[in-house]
């Protein structure tokens, strides 16, 4: 942005720039993306306590889980 449309989206956004705005909006979306390993953990654990599934599907979840969580990480800080 040319300095006059970034002074411009600041005084529109009550003093927030574009750069502070972006790291909001992708640290919510971290937290929703922990929030949804977190629950993601809690079901598996559930299913292996009622013996819908085995510990080995507890391991590929958590796999999965940190896959997804490492890549929002990663997305947020580029």
């Amino acid at each position: 942005m040319t300095p006059a449309q970034s002074a411009a989206f600041s005084a529109a956004n009550g003093g927030w720039s574009a750069a502070n705005l972006s790291i909001l909006i992708g640290s919510i979306f971290v937290v929703l993306v922990f929030i949804w390993g977190a629950w993601l953990t809690v079901r598996t654990i559930s299913a292996i306590y009622k013996g819908n599934a085995r510990e080995i599907d507890f391991v590929w979840v958590g796999l999965r889980a940190s896959a997804v969580i490492a890549l929002a990480m990663w997305w947020v800080n580029t």
